[in-house]
């Protein structure tokens, strides 16, 4: 109990000057205060809820906002670098060129992802941390939702601990006369000596907009804090293309097109190739993901013109490709084994908005998901050139069908307090192709989920929010269906019998957006149920892994607060401050609790923007992160994590961002000042030791 109470003293204690500040701090006029911290040139990441907020997040759910400015300036090489240091998103780097976001305590298949309102979930996502992200180029997204906590009612399955939504830029135009305008952008950094580009020419006018564009990117071995040095192999590269297409016959009726390829051809897994803590050698003497790719395809119309049932109509129809193709080798074996997996998930969605007036709104939408399922394993003997084929990682010929209906309400019971609800109906059906080993297996599930919302405004722009949400998550094919090694010296056998997860979010919150100071804290708590986990089976495979196969055993209690605070010191410099806490612990087999898997420590960011000139934005900032001492059963046999717990640490950077003219601009940031030492909790390599990253961008 003297540890819970320790680790309580810190956020409560930051809360009380948080509240403090924000509700006493003075309130000048307009006329004297030209550096506005709700302006979108100078405001990265906005509180979500107010009027500036967006029209696809409920004002009870709690939100944050990402743009483009904000993804600009961060340099990233690939996507999941740009929610690096994002307030309440805790980020998990098992190897370079992939990362894993993690909400509230969850990541993988328990955070949904979205590109431009379609899934990248997938049938083979699974519960631990996954790379996929990563497959979205990063200089193509104009913004990210992040929303926290369940939102099944709105996406289904999958959106339990939050939902990332990234939203790629549209190639618009407004005026009758075509015009064409070219974009080129390169960066540098010198911890690993990325150099990638990104090229792009679109033209248009008001009626039709056309874009295409390519990205590449090559690195070297990541050098980390300390006296870590290179940390070989960790070398990767990327490569891409786009195209997208936006047509407007009329004013209230837009078709698009998008197609969006993306591949990492030769990744290596350096957590795999490296021995790990309480490891005397690496599991595998190769491992690559040969290559990660993803091809994208979505048409789209959305109609904005009244009637009586629809104020707004939004259908897409989309296609997703993505290969997980692997390279492996166990520790100094001779046998080689080669993956082909792929994912080919075709989504349908229609959404349709209708304001009655009398402050009563009302969102409703279906969407169906056909997930086909393809796998291939082969092993090579290296000494005698002899290859066979082997029982594939999935089921081959699997599938996974989602079908589901929601419908959402706002509606205004008085002027100062408003009712957000909404239900969803589901039907997963997931059929497991037969094998060798066993016959062909059959899931078909229902669920019905809601939520519920309260939001009261005593005064302008300030906001008392309580709201209870359920999401939940259906198994899918990695749960029902997986054969083969897995992350942590393990070997995964298939399972039967899964039930979905479920999870019970409750949260408390208050927002103010002052002149002066913009503040938001929010605390939750969290019960999940049937959560599905890997259980040793008490067996080991010959080369030493230990077996393991998914059961629905855990219960899972989750809490934490996040809390988010700008003030404005003068005209033109600002202080921003987050953190979040979270703390979870789960049931145990034969009774008893402990600690829940991969749960982050308290941390957060601490930043000074200075607006120098109308050009120049510099912003020196602090990232921070507490020691986390609790760790799972599961944690402490983890190669990529100490099983005496992960240290703290704290980085200290630089970052601006010049605009030359109205064609050229340059970010850089110094990174990592003091040249730290540190490993991000659960990520399987050092982070970056002191560097520069740069970049610059040119249109014209």
């Amino acid at each position: 109990m003297a540890q819970r109470g320790s680790l309580w003293a810190v956020p409560k204690a930051l809360l009380g000057l948080i509240l403090a500040v924000s509700i006493y701090a003075p309130s000048p006029s307009l006329a004297t205060a030209p550096f506005e911290l709700e302006s979108s040139e100078r405001e990265d990441i906005r509180i979500v809820g107010f009027a500036a907020g967006t029209e696809t997040i409920d004002d009870t759910v709690p939100a944050i906002l990402v743009d483009q400015r904000q993804i600009q300036v961060s340099i990233p090489q690939v996507l999941t670098d740009a929610l690096r240091g994002v307030r309440d998103v805790a980020l998990q780097t098992t190897t370079p060129g992939q990362g894993s976001p993690f909400i509230r305590g969850l990541t993988g298949s328990g955070v949904l992802n979205l590109v431009d309102g379609m899934r990248l979930n997938n049938a083979i996502y699974r519960s631990a941390p996954t790379p996929y992200l990563s497959l979205v180029e990063p200089r193509l997204v104009n913004r990210i939702e992040i929303v926290r906590g369940p939102a099944s009612v709105r996406h289904g399955s999958d959106a339990m601990g939050g939902v990332i939504q990234l939203h790629t830029r549209r190639p618009e135009f407004e005026g009758k006369d075509w015009e064409i305008q070219s974009l080129v952008e390169g960066i540098f950094n010198s911890a690993d000596l990325a150099r990638g580009i990104r090229a792009e020419l679109e033209g248009g006018n008001q009626t039709i907009g056309l874009r295409g564009g390519f990205s590449g990117l090559e690195t070297g071995n990541l050098e980390g804090g300390g006296d870590t040095g290179r940390q070989i192999p960790s070398a990767y590269s990327s490569l891409g293309g786009d195209f997208a297409l936006e047509w407007r016959p009329t004013s209230n009726r837009t078709f698009s097109l998008d197609v969006q390829y993306a591949e990492q051809p030769k990744s290596p897994r350096y957590d795999e190739m490296s021995a790990g803590f309480n490891q005397p050698l690496p599991s595998s003497s190769e491992f690559y993901y040969e290559p990660l790719a993803r091809l994208f395809t979505r048409i789209g119309l959305k109609e904005e013109n009244p009637t009586r049932y629809f104020d707004s109509l939004d259908l897409n129809i989309a296609f997703q490709k993505i290969r997980d193709d692997r390279r492996t080798r166990a520790y100094q074996s001779d046998i080689e084994v080669r993956e082909q997996n792929t994912s080919e998930l075709l989504g349908i969605t229609l959404g349709a908005e209708k304001d009655f007036g009398i402050g009563f709104q009302v969102h409703w939408g279906v969407d169906a998901y056909l997930d086909w399922v393809s796998s291939a394993r082969q092993k090579k003997n290296l000494q005698t050139d002899m290859s066979s084929s082997a029982p594939s990682r999935f089921p081959n010929g699997s599938r996974m069908n989602t079908y589901g209906a929601f419908a959402d309400i706002s509606f205004a019971l008085l002027p100062s307090l408003t009712l957000d609800g909404g239900l969803r109906y589901s039907y997963i059906d997931t059929e497991i192709a037969a094998t060798a080993a066993s016959p062909q297996g059959r899931s078909q599930l229902n669920d019905l989920t809601g939520s519920i919302g309260l939001l009261f405004e005593p005064w302008v722009n300030t906001e008392f929010i309580a709201s209870f949400r359920r999401g939940f998550r259906a198994p899918n094919i990695f749960d029902l269906g997986t054969l083969g090694p897995r992350p942590g010296n393990r070997y995964n056998e298939p399972s039967d019998n899964l039930t979905p997860e479920v999870i019970y979010t409750t949260d408390l919150g208050f927002r103010h957006l002052g002149e002066i100071a913009q503040t938001e804290i929010f605390f939750y708590y969290s019960h999940y149920d049937n959560k599905i986990e890997s259980i040793d089976t008490n067996r080991k495979t010959p080369d030493g892994r230990d077996i393991v196969q998914s059961a629905n055993t855990a219960e899972v209690k989750i809490t934490g607060i996040e809390a988010f605070e700008t003030i404005r010191l003068n005209e033109s410099v600002a202080m921003e401050f987050s953190f979040f806490w979270t703390w979870g612990e789960q049931s145990l087999l034969g009774g008893g609790f402990e600690p829940a898997d991969r749960i982050p420590p308290l941390q957060g960011r601490l930043g000074f923007p200075w607006q120098a000139s109308d050009r120049l934005w510099i912003e020196p900032f602090m990232r921070f992160a507490a020691s986390q001492p609790r760790l799972s059963e599961r944690d402490r046999r983890d190669p990529r994590i100490n099983p005496l717990g992960s240290p703290s640490w704290a980085t200290f950077n630089i970052q601006g961002h010049y605009r030359w003219d109205d064609q050229m601009s340059f970010s850089a940031e110094l990174r990592n000042l003091t040249n730290a030492n540190y490993r991000e909790h659960g990520s399987g390599i050092q982070a970056q030791g002191i560097g520069l990253a740069f970049s610059f961008r040119l249109t014209y």
